[in-house]
């Protein structure tokens, strides 16, 4: 029987990395996620949503575990064609990305791009919640240029009915570098009228341990790399859900094993499969003793015959162990 938890473990949305292969893998090898959030999905210039980005939401590929869509959207317009787009999938909650921190994004006015202007952000509520029946929940930083932003953003988002707000205490001009600022997230938390998820670093048990002591009654955390690092970091946070794998060995083999035939039926060309295992193994390498090591092996290899080789390597290593 599974330990019941006082909290609640979100997978973050990782572009390039926490795809429905990734998720469908992990749901079935792994425990702990209460939810996962797929990464955004966004309307092309012409209209049109990618084709890859289609499938990945899916709902025919996404039936295995609960999953949240996300958007990426700076109009009125763009945020309400992407919401139908997911309602008509059967889509209940549906999450605005006001988060990302990457140039190529921020400087088209979305994601961080909008924290500056709390009043596109109302104006685009206002538009688009009358017209959209499914719940919208909010993943944003704490600004574009300064944590001072997010708070004009706050009270924007308190006249309106937000399902939850997924909050990364960091500017986007941080990227990843730095430390989340808790004093930020505690200043936000006091002032936000909606539930206000945690997510930022979560990487041991020791560390989101110290985060539970100091954000109070914090009951909902999201963990992308943390994850990816160790598929086993959710039960090991949920103290007693570890002991449901039986084999934590098998289960990486077999995790691994499911990941790569998925991709093997939908990549086109062995060299675009290894170019995918690469990105999934810079984070899956930090399981193995040796991550460097474990790292170097198969980004060497040039053929998926020098990758199995690679792969065979690393886990023969890990036995040892």
């Amino acid at each position: 029987m599974e330990k019941q938890s006082t909290f609640r473990i979100y997978l973050a949305p990782l572009q390039e990395s926490t795809d429905y292969i990734y998720r469908r893998a992990y749901s079935r090898f792994f425990v702990g996620i209460d939810k996962y959030f797929a990464p955004y999905i966004l309307r092309q210039n012409d209209g049109s949503v990618k084709s890859s980005h289609q499938r990945d939401i899916n709902a025919t590929n996404n039936k295995e575990y609960l999953l949240v869509p996300q958007i990426l959207a700076g109009k009125s317009e763009d945020l309400i064609f992407l919401v139908k787009l997911l309602e008509d999938q059967g889509y209940e909650e549906i999450n605005w990305n006001l988060g990302c921190p990457y140039p190529m994004v921020t400087n088209k006015g979305l994601g961080s791009g909008l924290l500056p202007f709390p009043d596109q952000i109302k104006k685009i509520l206002t538009e688009s919640l009358p017209q959209i029946q499914s719940r919208i929940s909010i993943k944003m930083r704490a600004g574009l240029n300064s944590s001072d932003e997010i708070f004009d953003v706050t009270e924007v988002l308190n006249d309106f009915p937000i399902h939850e707000v997924i909050f990364h205490p960091r500017i986007a001009k941080q990227l990843y570098k730095g430390v989340p600022d808790e004093l930020v997230f505690s200043e936000v938390k006091h002032r936000i009228r909606h539930p206000l998820v945690y997510n930022g670093d979560i990487e041991t048990r020791d560390g989101f341990n110290g985060l539970k002591e100091r954000l109070g009654d914090t009951t909902s955390w999201m963990i992308g790399r943390g994850v990816l690092k160790n598929p086993f970091l959710p039960s090991i946070l949920k103290d007693g859900l570890l002991s449901e794998i039986r084999n934590e060995k098998e289960t990486l083999r077999g995790f691994h094993d499911e990941v790569l035939l998925s991709y093997s039926r939908i990549l086109n060309g062995n060299s675009h499969l290894l170019m995918k295992m690469v990105k999934f193994w810079s984070y899956f390498c930090f399981v193995f003793p040796d991550p460097h090591k474990a790292f170097k092996g198969v980004k060497k290899a040039v053929n998926i015959a020098k990758y199995d080789m690679a792969v065979a390597e690393n886990f023969r290593r890990l036995n040892q162990g």
